[in-house]
């Protein structure tokens, strides 16, 4: 699976019928400091609220050891650039950015890096739904919250990239228990963070169609590397469910996500 960003870890194992729990990374736990501070020591959390089916093995068990200066000629997947530019007023100034190292990444490209996926999954007697993933994410040293997501290889179309990643990430798609996947519609080229990177993405809404028939969690595709646990929310409650999840310690949500959830919300008061 190519990922916006690399993990470390792997596995899936079935759990059924008994309460779990996670190693998030926190602070030690005492009275007076109960809320995550960078450190680094793992303290057993109660997880989220789960589909009954396959989880990640220990999520959020993986640790930051350290951190250290980078040159830019010495990464592999991210690079520094100074932008000199001119403003309103005539002025001269300069801008330092970072870049996606990749084949098209020249400052004007208008290729999408990487794409994003809502997907509407519909399932007999459930209501309509979408699905969320939660994996640890060394830069914030956190269990994040996201949509489905992952970079568009060379050569390849936005709508097979998210099919592709659904389907590896979720197991949604796959054409038998994570039933029909279909991309309805694909947006303009979105900026993740222009104070600070180029990087961009687009995002498919993709409909899915489960047989309710079937009542077996679909089996998702994940690379060696990745600890992607998924879950299945109705979409009326995805602020509800974000809420939750971001009053946890060691979890954070994107703020993409969170957007698209508050819309949601604010539209059906």
């Amino acid at each position: 699976m190519r990922r916006l960003l690399r993990e470390t870890g792997t596995g899936l194992q079935r759990r059924l019928g008994r309460k779990q729990h996670y190693m998030v990374n926190s602070p030690r736990q005492s009275p007076k400091n109960t809320s995550p501070a960078g450190g680094n020591y793992p303290t057993n959390m109660p997880g989220p609220a789960l589909d009954a089916g396959k989880l990640p093995v220990q999520l959020g068990s993986a640790v930051v050891r350290g951190s250290a200066p980078l040159e830019s000629e010495h990464a592999k997947w991210i690079g520094l650039r100074k932008i000199n530019w001119v403003d309103e007023s005539g002025k001269e100034r300069t801008w330092e950015t970072s870049y996606r190292k990749k084949a098209s990444d020249a400052p004007d490209n208008t290729a999408p890096d990487a794409v994003a996926i809502l997907a509407l999954v519909s399932k007999p007697n459930t209501p309509l739904s979408t699905i969320i993933i939660l994996q640890f994410r060394p830069p914030v040293n956190k269990i994040v919250v996201e949509l489905p997501a992952g970079l568009v290889d060379k050569n390849e179309s936005v709508q097979d990239a998210a099919l592709r990643e659904l389907r590896e990430e979720t197991g949604y798609g796959d054409g038998g228990n994570g039933g029909e996947a279909t991309v309805e519609e694909i947006s303009d080229v979105l900026v993740n963070d222009p104070g600070m990177s180029s990087a961009n993405m687009v995002l498919a809404k993709v409909s899915v169609s489960v047989d309710g028939s079937i009542d077996v969690e679909p089996e998702a595709q994940q690379e060696e590397g990745e600890h992607i646990q998924v879950q299945l929310v109705p979409l009326k409650g995805l602020y509800k469910t974000l809420t939750e999840l971001s009053n946890r310690d060691g979890y954070v949500v994107d703020a993409r996500l969170m957007h698209l959830a508050w819309g949601i919300s604010i539209q059906s008061t």
